[in-house]
């Protein structure tokens, strides 16, 4: 006997359900529910305090007669679309689309239709924003930021250059030359097979994006510290030599060290010293430390130290003399050396294993040749960590004639060749020495004397440049720049300065978030899993902030939330963000 099944009745809730969707779909019901994400409406207050769409009306050619919407409510919406969704790119021709269901009039102050956004008139604002001089854009906003906000004073500038790459041909137009060359250069994207642009960029102490330009494809790091050099000492004037200089070991060049030296008033630098820089000066002052083994031990160098995972270091500082200017070395010993110098046997070994197989492989005529090769491969390796030890190995075969030998077959020739053997692997220690010294070691040169600026300080101004290496991650998100369509550079310049304030918004996000947590007695537990919040990067901000939505309708206003259990959390968040309502 079969057991029928017996029907499903509905509950109330899927009955409304049912009877909502049929209305939907006769047509019979409309919606007029907006929703805007927290984290649109926090962004956008904070451009709304750096009177970002008043500042780009102004600077921007636009006729207030003939457009709809004025260039900077335009240009808000470029910098809020980061924003709206990290998981996707949107092209210009699509940006009407991530704008769907969100209340525009909350960001920009005035009531848009999404489906008006097109990508004609992003394209004629990218033009005029390149008009416009986009860097002096940038400056003329990311140098009000402090005050604005209320930050203290930072004197550390952090300077360093990425790559983004393209894809396409980009040849210039006949007799006209580009702003920016898209070619091929060193790629730290590895992807050399394809053009570029680079970017350069200067943030304070904080993180927070002061000044930043689209470079050529192929701008050496070096070129380009010179012409930034330049162009901060006419932003800042006199006012330049209170301020710190940081970058990599790219920035020690003679016109460099020239740019900061020679004039009234010298500029103050921090830069790892390459190992060929000045007659070697770093090897020196390396070799002269633990030849006196006058180590001064700092501890966990760190902002925020951990001693189960932080480094400890220890300091050797010397005064020396570079193109006749007094500079300090400052030579740092970590903890980790050990390691390092570890893996690096290891990895010999391994390299060495695989070349020494193919070696043992081949056969040699005559005793001479085989030690010839050994002595070849001896010196062509004499420099590495381990060394192979070598001999060579006589071998005698008897060769007879193939098939049954006949009545009067040949007799057996003896056949002597020669084969290269080994004996082992052995360390070469003096090598290994060295290599230990190095990988334990890094040097930093400065012309802060250390009366005004210790060791430890210097140091923990040196890892800051981490910060800049972040805002890169940020600009080549799958979302924003980690590769570009634009077809005329002027456009992709245009582009990228509003990416750039993208970045700035990210980094007043967190630093401004960090500062109030920082009055917190505890950390609130409102990160993934409600998980204490410390020190969050703006990544981890911003999901916190898109688990909320604000539903705007016929009814008025409410705030959404995806998560059951975190509908009390976002009065915290808005005093953690200082969230204001006036700029909304």
């Amino acid at each position: 006997m079969s057991r029928r099944r017996q029907p499903i009745i509905p509950s109330a809730r899927k009955r409304t359900l049912k009877q909502d969707l049929s209305n939907i779909i006769r047509g019979s019901h409309r919606i007029y529910e907006n929703r805007t994400p927290i984290q649109l409406l926090i962004i956008a207050s904070y451009m709304n305090r750096l009177k970002f769409i008043e500042t780009i009306n102004a600077q921007v050619r636009w006729d207030e007669k003939h457009c709809k919407f004025s260039p900077g409510v335009l240009a808000q919406l470029l910098v809020l679309l980061p924003f709206v969704s990290a998981l996707r790119k949107i092209p210009l021709s699509r940006i009407h689309e991530a704008y769907s269901g969100i209340d525009l009039e909350l960001l920009v102050g005035e009531p848009i239709d999404p489906l008006e956004l097109n990508d004609d008139l992003f394209a004629r604002l990218l033009d005029r924003l390149y008009e416009a001089d986009c860097s002096k854009l940038l400056v003329s906003i990311s140098f009000s930021v402090r005050l604005t906000f209320n930050l203290p004073e930072n004197i550390v500038l952090h300077s360093d250059t990425t790559s983004h790459v393209l894809y396409g041909d980009y040849i210039p137009d006949e007799g006209t030359i580009p702003p920016i060359s898209i070619t091929y250069g060193f790629s730290k994207q590895k992807r050399n097979d394809l053009k570029q642009i680079q970017t350069g960029m200067v943030t304070d102490g904080d993180g927070l994006i002061l000044f930043s330009c689209p470079l050529d494809g192929n701008k050496a790091d070096c070129t380009y510290n010179n012409e930034v050099i330049l162009r901060l000492k006419e932003i800042y004037g006199p006012e330049f030599s209170k301020y710190i200089y940081i970058a990599d070991s790219k920035l020690l060049t003679k016109p460099n060290f020239d740019s900061f030296t020679q004039s009234v008033h010298p500029i103050r630098f921090i830069s790892k010293i390459p190992e060929n820089f000045h007659k070697k000066i770093a090897e020196k002052v390396r070799v002269q430390a633990f030849e006196e083994d006058r180590w001064v031990s700092l501890g966990h160098c760190c902002n925020h130290p951990d001693p189960t995972n932080s480094s400890e270091y220890s300091v050797f500082t010397k005064n020396v003399s570079v193109y006749g200017h007094p500079c300090y070395v400052h030579l740092f010993l970590t903890s980790d050396g050990e390691k390092k110098t570890q893996k690096a046997i290891e990895k010999a070994e391994s390299s060495l294993k695989d070349l020494v197989d193919a070696l043992l492989k081949k056969e040699f005529a005559c005793e001479p040749d085989a030690i010839a090769e050994i002595n070849r491969f001896k010196k062509e390796h004499s420099a590495d960590l381990v060394n192979a030890i070598l001999t060579v190995q006589k071998i005698e075969t008897w060769k007879r004639g193939r098939g049954r030998p006949g009545k009067n077959a040949k007799p057996p020739v003896l056949v002597v060749t020669w084969k290269i053997v080994t004996e082992g692997i052995q360390r070469n220690e003096p090598k290994i020495d060295e290599k230990r010294r190095k990988a334990s070691t890094f040097a930093l040169l400065t012309n802060i004397p250390p009366d005004d600026l210790s060791s430890q300080n210097i140091l923990l101004h040196y890892k800051g440049q981490i910060k800049v290496e972040h805002n890169f991650m940020l600009l080549k998100e799958p979302l924003v720049a980690a590769t570009i369509f634009l077809e005329k550079p002027e456009r992709i310049m245009a582009l990228m300065t509003m990416l750039y304030f993208s970045v700035l918004m990210h980094g007043i996000l967190r630093v401004i978030t960090h500062i109030e947590l920082e009055k917190c007695e505890t950390p609130p537990k409102i990160n993934s899993n409600n998980r204490p919040l410390v020190r969050p990067n703006s990544d981890t901000i911003i999901w916190i902030l898109s688990l909320f939505t604000l539903v705007s309708g016929e009814d008025g206003y409410h705030i959404e939330s995806k998560m059951s259990d975190r509908k009390g959390q976002i009065s915290t968040l808005f005093q953690l963000t200082r969230f204001d309502l006036d700029f909304i």
